[in-house]
């Protein structure tokens, strides 16, 4: 994979979006935020390896 594809930066960007996106909501709405932000570090890393590593093989 090529860093300087276009789609990956894209891809990467929406991952991180989605880390912080459950956290902003939660702590908006006034509850605490630690359960959610340990719940998103724990699975965002491993969703997105799954989806890089579908994407080298073309399953996606």
């Amino acid at each position: 994979m090529d860093l300087s594809d276009l789609e990956f930066w894209a891809l990467l960007a929406i991952a991180i979006l989605g880390l912080f996106v459950p956290v902003i909501i939660v702590w908006w709405k006034g509850r605490p935020i630690m359960p959610i932000a340990v719940l998103s570090l724990a699975f965002w890393p491993g969703a997105l390896i799954l989806a890089l590593r579908l994407r080298r093989r073309g399953d996606l």
